[in-house]
């Protein structure tokens, strides 16, 4: 599983400095076992076991496991629907 240091290794540093505190606290609220609805995730009907938080143009996906949620990747909104249709 990627951590999301290495996920937003990928983009470019306006979109790191935009959204990394807010996918950080996301997942330390996770881990705190916070419902994800109380903090703006939805579970994905095409795919249930992933939970997305939208990041203004972009969206986190998280796995759900047994007992946590692991980041995934984040990808722009326009790419959900692709990125879903290739899992």
């Amino acid at each position: 599983m990627a951590s999301l240091e290495n996920i937003f290794r990928a983009f470019p540093e306006d979109v790191n400095r935009r959204y990394f505190s807010s996918a950080v606290s996301i997942n330390e609220q996770l881990a705190k076992h916070v419902h994800y609805h109380l903090l703006g995730g939805k579970r994905l009907v095409i795919a249930p076991n992933l939970i997305r938080f939208k990041l203004g143009n972009y969206r986190l996906i998280f796995q759900a496991k047994s007992d946590s949620y692991q980041p995934l990747t984040l990808i722009h909104r326009k790419n959900l629907t692709s990125f879903l249709k290739r899992r």
